[in-house]
């Protein structure tokens, strides 16, 4: 098996904030051990889909779902533990 570094951008997130709800965007770094790119970055996204800690904050309707894309697929020579998220403004 391969070890791949992964950068994620999600979009489209409806999040709880004080004054009111907001829509926003993220990034992310994972890493990930995958016999290739593609099983890589299949795994990443549903590991993402399935993160309570994300979903927990997410207030979409199930007709508004959040998109995710894989922007970058690096291997690397070892995995780190990575974990949270950079969030920003988004606008569609």
């Amino acid at each position: 098996m391969k070890k791949y570094r992964v950068l994620v951008r999600g979009e489209n997130l409806l999040l709880a904030f004080e004054e009111g709800p907001r829509r926003m965007g993220f990034y992310t770094t994972r890493f990930v051990e995958a016999a290739g790119p593609e099983e890589a970055e299949s795994a990443i996204v549903e590991s993402l889909r399935q993160d309570g800690e994300l979903g927990a904050l997410v207030l979409n309707q199930p007709d508004d779902t959040p998109l995710m894309y894989v922007e970058e697929i690096e291997e690397v020579g070892s995995l780190r533990d990575a974990s949270g998220f950079s969030f920003y403004p988004y606008e569609a």
